[in-house]
């Protein structure tokens, strides 16, 4: 088996929902939790191999290469949990979604800016713990979010955009037409939705210092943020084992400086955006699911092998 289908095929998710649908939340865990420590086990596997040099870059080139491991294992045994949850969510109705994802104080004081305000908002995103749990809580709350997703996505993206779109979330594929209709929604006062941690699989996008390092990593939040005056607002999801809930952050509320030429500008906001999105992963580092190779470019210049994409 491909371990790389773990996450990104369509059967993979569609056994996922059935055990949500079918298999008791203590079951479903013990069950996901199993897997992925088997998985975890194939140190050499793709998924295992973009993990640690993930995490590599994350814990820095002295961290011991077993920590490194340790650190990929525990990220893919949250994946495992997460997922689970959100099939569970999904096979039972919108209650769960509601009573799993809470928000802070902070979170709902800048909520009630956004409402109050009615002004466009770029809502940039680190692929933390259940972030496609917490994006739907809020939808079924009423807070209607236009996500940007890439365009031709494979099987398995194209079944959790559909869930996406079931959710009420309203999908956006990046194409020719991506950039008029998120400078409408934002002008319209309405929230556009994007991630800012995910390599362009396209390679559009600018070399940035991510965790030290440059990595091509998307801008066009900050395009779209300074082409129409919103402010980036960074959220996230963090797991809390205590009572095994989810609460979604918003972190950061962002204006956006202007400092010289258009692509100075540019620069300048996206690492100031980024360097937010280094604080919320390097808090809590196993909560980080990328299962894409951040560093690609660097790893090829610097003379090591690239790691293989998933997917």
């Amino acid at each position: 088996m491909d371990l790389r289908n773990l996450f990104n095929s369509a059967e993979a998710l569609r056994f996922g929902h059935w055990l949500g649908r079918h298999i008791p939340p203590g079951v479903g865990l013990r069950l996901a939790d199993s897997a992925t420590r088997a998985l975890a086990r194939r140190r050499e596997s793709a998924l295992m191999q973009t993990l640690q040099s993930n995490f590599r870059m994350v814990l820095g080139p002295d961290a011991p290469d077993e920590r490194v491991y340790q650190m990929a294992r525990a990220a893919l045994r949250h994946a495992g949990m997460a997922y689970f949850d959100l099939y569970h969510a999904l096979g039972v109705g919108p209650e769960p979604f509601l009573a799993a994802v809470r928000s802070t104080p902070l979170t709902d004081y800048y909520i009630d800016e956004m409402l109050r305000q009615q002004r466009g908002m770029v809502v940039v995103t680190v692929h933390m713990s259940n972030f496609d749990l917490a994006g739907l809580a809020f939808a079924y709350r009423g807070l209607q979010l236009n996500v940007l997703a890439y365009a031709n996505p494979t099987s398995g993206y194209d079944m959790q955009n559909k869930i996406r779109l079931k959710g009420g979330i309203n999908l956006m594929p990046i194409d020719v037409s991506a950039l008029r209709r998120s400078l409408a929604a934002l002008r319209a006062g309405e929230l556009v939705v994007t991630g800012i941690d995910r390599p362009d699989p396209y390679g559009a996008g600018e070399m940035l210092p991510f965790f030290g390092q440059p990595a091509r990593l998307p801008v066009g939040h900050v395009r779209l943020a300074l082409q129409t005056g919103a402010p980036v607002v960074v959220a996230h999801c963090e797991y809390r084992p205590t009572d095994h809930s989810y609460a979604v952050h918003v972190s950061r509320w962002l204006e956006m400086e202007r400092v010289g030429s258009r692509q100075e500008d540019v620069l300048h906001n996206a690492r100031r955006v980024l360097a937010v999105g280094e604080e919320l992963i390097r808090a809590t580092p196993e909560q980080w699911l990328m299962f894409y190779p951040v560093w690609q470019e660097e790893l090829a210049r610097s003379g090591q092998p690239p790691t293989e994409t998933p997917g």
